[in-house]
């Protein structure tokens, strides 16, 4: 499993911040699998994205109370999109 932070500007504006995501990730050709809240994070919101029907999942997770975004990816559901397209999607995200 690999996480990787985002440093999302204006962080605590949590409608912003889930816009922000969900229009950057599918600006770039991904496809919102899922949206909704894990039970380890309280109140976060919680994507998974996919490219299309090749394989692997990019799940992105926003945590108000810590003022956290990050990617995360299970080992098993790795691929060399995922690889390639998260450096572009962080810089995007960084942008604000």
């Amino acid at each position: 499993m690999t996480e990787t932070d985002i440093n999302v500007p204006r962080i605590e504006d949590a409608d912003r911040v889930i816009r922000r995501v969900e229009s950057v990730l599918t600006s770039h050709g991904l496809t919102m699998h899922s949206r909704g809240t894990v039970k380890s994070y309280p109140g976060c919101t919680h994507w998974h994205f996919k490219d299309g029907k090749h394989a692997g999942t990019l799940e992105v997770t926003y945590w108000p109370a810590k003022r956290r975004v990050w990617f995360k990816v299970q080992a098993k559901r790795t691929a060399a999109w995922i690889d390639q397209l998260v450096p572009v999607l962080k810089e995007d995200l960084e942008k604000g």
